[in-house]
This record gives structure tokens, sequence and C-alpha cells, in this order.
């Protein structure tokens, strides 16, 4: 027999996610200041969601980042930056940095 597992934590109220298998990632960088820990998800608006890890809130929307559903989501382990797939009618994967950032 498996070994169940248990939903610790659900994040909502921003992404929809209602015909598709949306990707999420752990988005975990350390500044000077403090340490940012996020969830970072596609959505089938074509919005970016990035929600904070521990109050699930949305901190920040990056509007209109795809044409179409944007399905997938990666994030770089070190850096600030982050990469996101569309579907069929938008078909581009786009890099995002800050605006702020110099790197």
């Amino acid at each position: 027999q498996g070994r169940g597992g248990q939903c610790t934590k659900s994040y909502s109220g921003g992404h929809v996610n209602s015909k598709y298998c949306i990707f999420s990632a752990f988005n975990v960088l350390a500044n000077p200041n403090q340490k940012q820990q996020s969830i970072v998800t596609g959505s089938e608006d074509g919005n970016v969601y990035i929600y904070d890890l521990q109050s699930r809130a949305v901190k920040q929307v990056l509007v209109n980042a795809h044409s179409d559903a944007c399905l997938a989501v990666a994030a770089h382990d070190k850096k600030e930056l982050l990469a996101t797939g569309g579907m069929s009618s938008d078909k581009c994967v786009r890099f995002w940095v800050p605006s702020s950032s110099s790197s």
C-alpha cells in the first residue's frame, strides 16, 4: 500500500486553473535585508501570479504575460529570473527579471 500525502497549503484567489494542468515553482531568494519566499504559477488568463509563501497573498501579477494560457513556469535557484511558457496560440517562452535589477 502506498503512502498518502497531506496537502499543507493551498494558494488561490488569483490564478485561474479550471481546464489545464498548470505548473508552479518555488522561488526562494536571499537578499541582504530578508529572505523572499514565493510560489510562482501560470494561469489560464495569460497572467503569471506570484504568491507570498507564508501568507498566501498575491504579491505581484505579471499582467498579460502571455496571449494564451500560461502553463509553465520556472524560477532560477540563485538569480532573480523567471521563465514562463504560453500555450498554443502564444507559443512563447519569456524570461523575466525585476525592473530594478542590474543583472
